[in-house]
């Protein structure tokens, strides 16, 4: 999964879900990662088939593991965390777009700076998000 953040307010990038259950929740974009294909690769193809756009500064974050249910069953995902930014600057004034590769129409959208809702996922990309943050402040 690829975390990035619109430079003119913060906002991060972000996929909208809903649990079984219809309760929604948001999700950065990313994929699995096919057999033989490192994760970084798997980050720069994912957004081309995902949203059309190529990434810059690609770097990794961390890697976060979850055991959690989903729909009765246990689930357990294992997920490298990348900060990166569009290649092409004009990718950040797009509002709203669809995921290009499903055909379910989920939505990719800018979520607001600070936002406790509806829920982020994986857990632990907030605090991901703040140790980023605040590596990247001058002083």
């Amino acid at each position: 999964m690829v975390l990035i953040r619109r430079p003119r307010d913060g906002a991060l990038l972000v996929s909208e879900h809903a649990d079984p259950a219809g309760a929604p929740f948001h999700r950065p974009l990313g994929g699995h990662v096919e057999f033989g294909e490192y994760a970084l690769d798997t980050v720069n193809r994912e957004f081309q088939e995902e949203i059309g756009q190529s990434l810059a500064g690609v770097r990794l974050l961390g890697v976060l593991e979850n055991i959690f249910q989903w729909d009765g069953a246990t689930q357990h995902e294992i997920v490298f965390m990348f900060a990166a930014a569009f290649a092409d600057q004009s990718a950040y004034e797009i509002q709203e777009q669809r995921i290009l590769d499903k055909a379910d129409g989920t939505r990719v959208i800018w979520r607001a700076p600070g936002a406790d809702s509806p829920p982020l996922y994986p857990t632990g990309t907030a605090g991901l998000l703040a140790a980023d943050l605040a590596l990247r402040r001058p002083g």
